[in-house]
């Protein structure tokens, strides 16, 4: 498939696929690096693609899927009052102290640079596997084990400043 068949066949859909990805984030600059996700996930998987019954369902989707990748990132599933509360009722400054670490932790993990941000939060916010993270991202497995590395080394080279 060429980039002209690619672009009949896509972008037709495109609006379709951003009012999804809005209605999810609820950020416009979100909901454009969904669908840019999105465009780029169906560009590697051209074969599917001319494949899919339905075009129109299969971008629409890849949007979502995308777009729920970055609501993922951006709020993630263990919420810190989630990760202290359990402690709050024994010592809160032991809480305290634990929510204060992960919060500092998230801040470090903001100022990663986005491919390391990215594997360390699908891997260790998330829980997502390699494999997983490989499909997703489309690193190699060796790849993805070197940045999850470098993150979780900054990580510590941060704690042991303090």
């Amino acid at each position: 498939m060429n980039a002209e068949r690619f672009q009949q066949l896509v972008m037709p859909h495109y609006r379709r696929m951003y009012l999804v990805a809005i209605r999810l984030t609820a950020d416009t600059a979100d909901a454009q690096d969904a669908v840019q996700d999105a465009v780029i996930n169906l560009w590697q998987q051209q074969a599917k693609l001319e494949s899919a019954g339905n075009i129109e369902a299969y971008a629409v989707t890849a949007a979502r899927n995308a777009a729920i990748d970055i609501t993922r990132r951006r709020h993630p599933a263990c919420d810190i009052e989630d990760a202290t509360q359990h402690d709050m009722s024994h010592d809160p400054a032991t809480a305290l102290s634990i929510k204060d670490r992960v919060e500092h932790v998230m801040e470090i993990i903001d100022d990663l640079p986005d491919t390391q941000r990215r594997v360390i939060l699908m891997r260790d916010v998330d829980g997502c596997e390699f494999d997983e993270i490989v499909e997703a991202t489309g690193f190699s497995h060796v790849n993805v084990r070197t940045l999850l590395s470098r993150a979780r080394a900054t990580i510590r080279k941060h704690f042991a400043n303090i």
